[in-house]
């Protein structure tokens, strides 16, 4: 158990240290060890002298020099100590004092309560996955209810879980490196901070060709019909659950080669469009595609842009979007299981090739979806427990 809760650098070094000590004394045998000698003016950055066998020294300098047999014990105390001293550094100059971090999580205490977030500095186009654990017992659950949660000019959910809350904010893309405070608002005036620093990150450039009235479009038809999904966009993307809908950790929809990252500033036809809200994937037309985890379908249809588009709600304002699909396989309503396929894989919409497009919004933000996988299992996790050594992962 404790091995588990390592820092994996620090299990590298643990377990490297037991192969030296133990798996590498077995293996020597007396020939072998007969066979090892000093590099001549040969030292490695600690001083010790580096061996090799003794054909290699011969090799090199055409002769085969009397030296004297090495003994495993006096070999193997250098090789005791060296790793005996790494991992000691490795326990000194820990990066995070004790209690600090938990699984993932950073604390702070504020006015009776304990706030957790995941990660500690966020990039733009990073989901921020934030928890609150309420230690003052005088106070109850209901008299203390965060109402919203307020993060670079928008507002995110919060929902009740054991013994506090939790929600998910996000970092838009194009946030300027920087420090930016948090506001957790409560029921009344009060009101917790929380300042988090964002780090810089550039997703790099991306130029595509594409049809002009894919680009901008000029046919009264197709204008209107941009019209009509912008609004059936926002009627979808305001009809999120108060709750977290799936229980395990998010998964891609497929597992093939990645063409187009997110994050990349897009220039359609040499002109600059929005930056890429998501992954592309590469798959040939009539590809299954499959749910990323448990949610409702809140929309299925064909627009403009996207194609045949599924969205699924997994609440708290958080949706996947399934995008250029050549076949849709489920209506608005359905909840759908992990794993539950969703479609097919086609090159509907605005797109240069068959692919599949998968993205992550929260609330309004897209995020990193391979990086949500990874954040979702914070989303998962209750901090105060993991604490205790009741961490679910």
């Amino acid at each position: 158990m404790i091995i588990a809760n390592l820092n994996p650098g620090y299990r590298v070094i643990f377990f490297h240290f037991l192969r030296k000590i133990f798996v590498f004394p077995a293996l020597i045998t007396p020939k072998l060890r007969n066979s090892l000698v000093p590099r001549s003016n040969s030292r490695n950055f600690f001083g010790s002298v580096r061996w090799e066998k003794r054909q290699n020294f011969a090799r090199r300098y055409r002769k085969q020099p009397n030296i004297p047999r090495i003994h495993q014990s006096k070999f193997m105390v250098g090789q005791r100590f060296f790793f005996l001293g790494l991992i000691f550094l490795a326990l000194f100059f820990q990066p995070n004092p004790a209690g600090a971090e938990n699984a993932g999580f950073v604390s702070l205490k504020q006015s009776g309560y304990e706030i957790f977030h995941a990660p500690e500095n966020p990039e733009p186009g990073q989901a921020l996955v934030v928890a609150l654990h309420l230690q003052d017992k005088k106070l109850g659950l209901v008299e203390c209810r965060p109402l919203k949660m307020s993060f670079i000019k928008r507002e995110f959910s919060l929902e009740p879980i054991a013994k506090g809350w939790r929600g998910v904010a996000a970092v838009p893309l194009g946030t300027k490196a920087g420090s930016y405070q948090l506001s957790v608002r409560l029921q009344g005036k009060d009101e917790l901070f929380l300042t988090i620093n964002v780090l810089a990150r550039d997703y790099g450039e991306q130029r595509l060709t594409v049809p002009d009235e894919m680009v901008t479009p000029m046919r009264p038809e197709n204008l209107q019909k941009i019209k009509q999904d912008r609004k059936k966009l926002r009627i979808a993307y305001a009809s999120s659950g108060d709750s977290l809908l799936f229980t395990d950790v998010v998964r891609p929809p497929l597992s093939s080669t990645i063409t187009s990252p997110f994050g990349l500033r897009r220039l359609f036809n040499g002109k600059p469009k929005a930056p890429h809200g998501g992954i592309d994937y590469k798959a040939a037309v009539g590809v299954p595609i499959v749910a990323a985890a448990k949610g409702r379908v809140v929309l299925a249809e064909e627009l403009y842009y996207s194609g045949n588009l599924v969205i699924i709600d997994h609440g708290l304002d958080i949706f996947t979007l399934y995008m250029h699909l050549n076949k849709i396989s489920c209506r608005p309503g359905d909840v759908v299981q992990p794993g539950q396929i969703v479609g097919t894989a086609g090159s509907s919409g605005r797109v240069t090739g068959p692919h599949l497009h998968w993205g992550v919004k929260v609330a309004g933000v897209f995020v990193d979806p391979l990086r949500f996988v990874d954040d979702s299992k914070h989303m998962l996790e209750l901090p105060w427990e993991a604490e205790n050594g009741k961490s679910k992962f």
